[in-house]
C-alpha cells in the first residue's frame, strides 16, 4: 500500500508546485445585476478595431491588447433603458493570437460567426459606450457570457 501512496503523493506535490493560476473576484449574478447600468441579452451586429493599443497590467505577464468596438442588437433588456435597441460594447482582443493560448491568459470576449446571444452585465462609460461590469481582464468568464445553444 505504501509503495503506491508515496509515489502518488510525490506526483501531487510536484504538480502543485508547477501549477499557476490567477485569483479573480467571485461575482454572483445578483451582485452584477445590482451594480450594472445595463443588463441585456443581445447579439453582435458588427465589430471593428479601434486605434487603442494597451496592455492588461493586472495580470502577469502583461498582455498586449487591441481596443474593439462592437455593436449589439438587444433581444431583451433586464435592467436599464427599455428602449435600448442597439448599443456599443468597448472591449479588447489579443494583439497576438498566441497570447490566448498562454497559461493564465485572460478570458476576453470572442465574437463567433454563429452570432450567439450574450447575457451582458455592463457599465456605461462617459462617452456613451458600455464596458463589461467586471472589468476588461476576464469579461467572458463573468459579465459578457455567451449563451451557446440559445434560441433567437
Amino acid at each position: 500500500m505504501r509503495a503506491r501512496v508515496i509515489p502518488a503523493l510525490l506526483a501531487v506535490v510536484a504538480t502543485v508546485g508547477t501549477a499557476s493560476a490567477r485569483i479573480t473576484a467571485a461575482w454572483t449574478y445578483q451582485q452584477m445585476y445590482d451594480k450594472a447600468d445595463l443588463v441585456v441579452i443581445a447579439y453582435a451586429v458588427s465589430t471593428k478595431d479601434t486605434a487603442e493599443r494597451t496592455t492588461l497590467n493586472d495580470i502577469e505577464p502583461h498582455v498586449p491588447v487591441i481596443g474593439v468596438l462592437s455593436e449589439f442588437k438587444t433581444s431583451l433588456v433586464l435592467k436599464g433603458p427599455r428602449d435600448t435597441g442597439t448599443f456599443q460594447l468597448h472591449h479588447y482582443r489579443f494583439a497576438s493570437p498566441h497570447d490566448q493560448l498562454a497559461a493564465n491568459s485572460p478570458d476576453l470576449v470572442r465574437l463567433s460567426e454563429t452570432h450567439s446571444p450574450f447575457l451582458m452585465f455592463l457599465l456605461k462609460e462617459p462617452d456613451g459606450r458600455y464596458a463589461p461590469l467586471t472589468g476588461q481582464t476576464d469579461p467572458a468568464s463573468h459579465s459578457v457570457i455567451e449563451l451557446k445553444g440559445a434560441v433567437e
